[in-house]
């Protein structure tokens, strides 16, 4: 009698962390889904817009402007993103000739995971 209550109890227990990590993993991923659906330029113009929080007739005087800022600093980032990658090889470059080959690999690695990261 008493196993049997004890089974009972572990099998509701390892259900119910099943559903939990199923239903965890569910919620994280739409909330990932929600972030990833915005481009840049929705996106700073949500986040300027929410900061603000202007009335109706001020969205239709401030939205060009705020539009307008997006893109410049969009331009902006790219740049930087392309001189940082640039600067980095240049470092590589001048590294490589100090380092050794497994040393100078780590390095590229690391380079093209930073690339990775930054980039989305």
């Amino acid at each position: 009698m008493k196993i049997r209550a004890i089974l009972t109890i572990i099998i509701s227990l390892l259900v119910g962390f099943v559903f939990g990590f199923l239903t965890s993993g569910q919620i994280r991923k739409q909330e990932a889904m929600k972030k990833h659906k915005y481009s840049y330029h929705e996106m700073f113009v949500y986040k300027t817009l929410g900061v603000i929080e202007p009335g109706e007739a001020q969205k239709d005087t401030l939205l060009p402007i705020i539009m307008s800022y997006s893109e410049k600093t969009m331009a902006l980032k790219n740049k930087v993103s392309c001189e940082f990658d640039s600067l980095m090889h240049q470092m590589s470059l001048s590294l490589k000739p100090y380092i050794s080959e497994e040393q100078y690999r780590k390095l590229e690695e690391n380079e093209v995971r930073l690339k990775q990261k930054y980039r989305h």
